[in-house]
């Protein structure tokens, strides 16, 4: 009865995802802006995948755009190493369905006001929708767009520090983001940020100040701060390229490893965080190089990383993507093993290393942008123990689908 649920679900959300595409393809009601029960005219497929949005009328002085959204992504995995298998048959039941990995199941709300207000509400649900739907509110957010030299925003968003987690879940090309970037990682705050582009011939910068507790509804500010800075250059009509940017980030944390409880995830055991990255993209090639590095505190040693990630698409549709990462630690253990999925191999140990390098390699099929794509890749992973450490080395091939309406 559960598998048949599972499917019954699964296949129900693949149905509304290509049903639920964006309003821009839509014709525009304009005297009233209402396009409940109109669809577009073309293909099957066209009229199929133009269900509308709730409200759009460009021209309106109050309301422009109200719609629904939604994200659903689910993957597998298979891995092995000398001690033994390893993959999402060992996640929790509560976040799979059967042996495959509900990665995020997401619905929504994002609408623009007054021309210049866009707001944006995403909640996490339950994969069996059971014992509650609801499971915790991950974005709630407005932004005041008074140019492209200054957007003002304040509310509850996903820490965006590196050049990783500037991507959104649904378009970053991997299935995982790399070790040190994980380790960096500081979860969805509640703080206020401004940020601009376009400024003087290509320069672009972004300042922050969060909360640093990591819980699934609001704060309560009882603990540390986070403060990200961020300046960067955008070089693309400089040397006749579609895209080349530069970007240095800095994060401060002013409270490393809070936790208001302890259900709640521990901030960062790094006080001072950094990124230099640069990003080029011409024709069918895409290549981004990062450098982190973290400075551990209460027994955490420092941490540094550097890593690539290529891209070369055959056709509009299939992609082939690379990442690569090498870390190190300055001292013994400093590289923690990823919790997706190397870290349930059965012989993982204390799960801590010296050196870490990994390399992926995988292929994208995009059915429709990033909005329905299949993904599917190989990864190989080194872990040098080091004193006391776990010694990793093995693979893991990883298949899944995104979805976003």
């Amino acid at each position: 009865m559960k598998l048949f649920f599972h499917t019954a679900l699964a296949g129900l959300a693949l149905a509304f995802a290509l049903c639920a595409r964006a309003a821009s393809t839509l014709p525009v009601a304009e005297a009233s802006g209402i396009l409940v029960g109109r669809l577009a005219e073309g293909s099957p497929y066209q009229r199929l995948m133009s269900v509308p949005v709730l409200y759009q009328n460009p021209k309106h002085p109050w309301v422009q755009q109200l719609a629904f959204i939604g994200q659903l992504q689910t993957q597998y995995a298979y891995g092995s190493d000398a001690s033994g298998k390893f993959g999402t048959a060992d996640t929790p039941d509560d976040c799979s369905w059967g042996n495959v990995e509900v990665r995020c199941m997401r619905f929504g709300m994002k609408g623009r006001l007054f021309h210049k207000l866009f707001f944006l509400s995403l909640t996490d649900l339950e994969p069996d929708l059971s014992p509650r739907v609801y499971r915790r509110l991950v974005e709630n957010y407005a932004t005041w767009m008074h140019s492209d030299a200054l957007h003002i925003s304040a509310g509850k968003r996903e820490l965006k520090f590196d050049r990783e987690q500037e991507y959104s879940s649904l378009e970053f090309p991997a299935f995982e983001r790399t070790a040190v970037g994980n380790m960096l990682y500081g979860g969805e705050l509640t703080g206020t940020w401004i940020c601009g582009e376009k400024i003087a011939g290509g320069w672009l910068y972004y300042l922050g100040a969060f909360s640093n507790e990591r819980r699934d509804e609001w704060p309560r500010f009882e603990g540390g701060a986070m403060i990200l800075a961020k300046a960067g250059f955008d070089y693309s009509e400089r040397i006749d390229i579609d895209f080349g940017s530069i970007k240095f980030q800095w994060l401060h944390n002013t409270e490393p490893g809070h936790s208001s409880s302890p259900n709640d995830p521990a901030s960062p055991l790094y006080s001072d965080s950094f990124s230099l990255s640069n990003e080029i993209r011409q024709g069918r090639l895409g290549f981004t190089a990062e450098l982190l590095w973290g400075d551990g505190v209460d027994g955490r040693p420092n941490v540094g990383a550097l890593s690539t990630m290529t891209s070369w698409s055959f056709t509009e549709k299939l992609q082939f993507i690379n990442v690569m990462e090498f870390a190190a630690s300055n001292d013994d253990n400093g590289v923690i093993l990823p919790k997706r999925y190397e870290a349930f191999s059965p012989g993982a140990g204390d799960k801590r290393g010296d050196h870490w390098f990994a390399n992926y390699a995988g292929l994208n099929y995009h059915i429709d942008g990033h909005r329905l794509k299949l993904m599917s890749g190989l990864k190989y992973s080194y872990l040098d123990g080091g004193p006391g450490g776990g010694d990793f080395n093995g693979w893991t091939w990883l298949a899944g689908l995104r979805m976003a309406f």
